[in-house]
């Protein structure tokens, strides 16, 4: 096969933005598109290789996997073993034990499964996992292990009909993808069967340039449709971002750019010239490496951080990630893919051995918890305010309410007497689920939970992606407002809670004090229709409490929960560790921080106006400027308040519970 710079360029192009966009770079917003760029390219370069290989007679699936061995193996087992030192410094138990499953999961390739499963609501950031970014090598892995094998059981059949046959394949995949960008997003995003298809679209271009009587285009097409194709990649590297749904047709876009560069760029394209320059062409040499090394030194960098990395930090470490990348090139992946170096049987021998090393490592630190001994009892105590005890508190309602989003199949708490409350709105309102049950029972006191992750307590409001969380919380949400006029099952008095800040802003918190939160922005369809977005949800918010009010019912309405800004266990833990103890200002934020970003808020809530059966309860006059003057507190004598950045933990819900069934227990008017 022959060597074409312009396709190690092309790597390049798909590199650098994946490696700018982890760095947090917002002009490079679509970044994660290189990653498709990879899939186009490796789909081509396979394909090529095989076809050329069959039609001489000299293909084997042994040498295949020997040279995938050969390129992919030590690079990554190198930036795994370097990983594990810092692991054992930095992680706490939690990340430890996430990060030893992922070595498992990476010594399998099968880190697509591992993310996937992993990518629900209660997920670490993915900006912290040192190796999520190995999913996309398991997806060509698994589609390596299938597609030699389909070329060779059907090779005697004839390309045409290999052809057609992976048209097929190719479309029924593009339709899934398109279908589960919308409904099942997780599944969309890492798995093979709806990435296929951009594998395959480099597969079709080798097809096309692999026939021995294909027309050869004018120069003046191949600079035209080489020119298209470079800048549908540049358009979908700066236009992209988190809320496009991908990979569906949207994906269309920069991996249909690629082929249109692989195809036209040659070396008298301008295009090809640029591509195939000394610079961009070294970059393309070392893309693999670079693509291994930016995660976990980008990821690691922000857990040992007690902020989040400044822009100009995270670029920098983005820019050092090519060092590594040199080296590791230069002395690893070199080296090992001579076969006069390196022999066949060495190959594979180091490739089982150094499997079966991080497989048992990976079960050892899954197994422990993520050694725990490595930490004294402050530490591990802070630890056990985590999204995983959240987790365990609100799922076994929560799991009810997802087999069936009906108001009976909603679980009660509290007393085991016919509930006098029902709980509604989003994860700050399962956030007090725990203590609400616990306090109930002492008091004698029953409620039902109609809480739901993600889920806003307002009549009329559509996410902007339908996926099975969202269609749960839409059944629910109907249900619930239908039965307040029609359906006696709902108790007399509702208590609601729900991130108001995040509804009304759509943006996430920034704390302005180094504490950046991490996430999509919280967007839904609303009626705008000339009005605001913030004035469209204090409508549809007014709306919804009155349309309780009116069915004679008593609403016990929970204004803003202070955000943080900062993972507060996390950040606890980290500053426990520089300075062996906790001050009470520690991983708090500015009270006037905290007004400012709640001022649209609060001003919905104030809209809703009196009424003789709406009880407002203010966290902020608990949480704020009481213990520690102008701050909003964290903790309290070195418990954690919030199970994240966010959500209350059971002592931080504690304070509130107690003024809700304080409230619950007096008589409605």
């Amino acid at each position: 096969m022959k060597y074409r710079r312009e396709i190690d360029g092309l790597r390049a192009l798909a590199v650098v933005p994946v490696i700018l966009f982890h760095a947090g770079l917002k002009s490079f917003s679509g970044g994660y598109v290189g990653v498709d760029i990879f899939f186009v390219i490796s789909g081509y370069l396979i394909t090529s290789i095989i076809l050329s290989e069959k039609e001489a007679g000299i293909f084997s699936l042994l040498s295949f996997y020997e040279r995938r061995a050969r390129r992919i193996l030590p690079a990554l087992f190198v930036v795994m073993f370097a990983c594990l030192p810092a692991a054992w410094i930095w992680l706490l138990p939690q990340d430890m034990k996430n990060f030893s499953e992922s070595l498992v999961a990476v010594s399998t390739f099968a880190s697509n499964f591992l993310f996937w499963h992993q990518s629900g609501y209660f997920d670490t950031a993915s900006e912290l996992k040192p190796l999520l970014h190995t999913w996309s090598l398991a997806v060509e892995e698994q589609y390596y292990v299938l597609f030699p094998i389909l070329i060779v059981s059907t090779w005697k059949f004839g390309k045409r009909w290999i052809f057609l046959s992976l048209l097929v394949i190719s479309i029924l995949s593009f339709g899934l993808a398109e279908w589960t960008s919308r409904t099942y997003p997780g599944f969309d995003f890492f798995m093979l069967p709806t990435r296929s298809w951009e594998i395959l679209l480099g597969a079709f271009t080798a097809f096309y340039l692999n026939r021995k009587n294909r027309k050869v285009l004018h120069h003046s097409v191949d600079q035209l449709i080489s020119l298209v194709g470079l800048s549908l990649v540049i358009y979908a590297v700066y236009a992209f971002n988190d809320q496009t749904p991908f990979p569906g047709i949207y994906a269309l876009i920069p991996t249909v750019g690629a082929t249109f560069i692989i195809l036209c760029a040659t070396n008298q394209t301008l295009v090809g010239r640029l591509l195939g320059s000394q610079v961009i062409v070294g970059i393309g040499l070392i893309s693999y490496s670079a693509y291994l090394w930016h995660q976990p030194i980008l990821a690691f960098a922000r857990q040992r951080s007690l902020d989040q990395p400044s822009n100009q930090l995270l670029v920098g470490l983005a820019l050092a990630t090519g060092v590594f990348s040199y080296i590791s090139w230069r002395f690893i992946e070199k080296p090992f893919r001579n076969k006069k170096i390196i022999s066949r049987q060495k190959i594979f021998l180091y490739g089982v051995i150094g499997s079966l090393f991080f497989i048992v490592a990976g079960l050892v630190g899954y197994g422990s918890g993520g050694f725990p001994f490595r930490f004294d009892s402050i530490l591990l105590d802070l630890q056990k305010a985590n999204m995983g005890a959240y987790e365990s508190h609100v799922k076994p309602c929560w799991s009810k309410i997802e087999n069936s989003p009906t108001l009976e199949s909603a679980c009660s708490f509290g007393a085991n007497k016919p509930p006098s409350f029902a709980l509604l709105g989003d994860s700050h309102s399962g956030a007090l689920l725990a203590e609400l049950d616990t306090l109930g029972s002492a008091h004698g006191v029953g409620g039902v939970n109609y809480s739901y992750r993600s889920c806003p307590p307002l009549t009329t409001v559509d996410p902007i992606k339908a996926t099975d969380g969202d269609r749960t919380c839409s059944a629910l949400r109907k249900n619930f407002f239908d039965g307040i006029t029609f359906n006696s099952v709902i108790p007399q008095t509702i208590v609601i809670s729900a991130r108001w800040a995040a509804l009304v802003e759509k943006k996430r918190f920034d704390n302005e004090e180094g504490g950046v939160e991490l996430g999509d922005e919280w967007i839904w369809n609303f009626d705008i229709s000339g009005s605001t977005y913030s004035k469209a949800v204090e409508i549809n918010l007014i709306n919804s409490i009155h349309s309780m009010l009116d069915s004679g019912r008593r609403v016990v309405l929970i204004y803003p929960i202070p955000e943080m800004g900062w993972d507060v266990p996390s950040r606890l833990s980290k500053i426990y560790r520089v300075n062996h103890s906790i001050s009470p200002p520690d991983a708090s934020t500015s009270y006037s921080r905290f007004l400012e970003r709640n001022k649209k808020a609060y001003d919905a809530l104030d809209a809703i106006g009196h009424h003789q059966n709406l009880i407002r309860i203010k966290p902020e006059n608990i949480l704020c400027n009481t213990y520690v003057k102008e701050r909003c507190i964290a903790q309290l004598n070195g418990v954690s308040l919030y199970y994240d950045n966010n959500h209350l933990s059971d002592a931080g819900a504690l304070l509130i519970a107690s003024q809700i069934i304080e409230a619950v227990q007096g008589p409605i008017r």
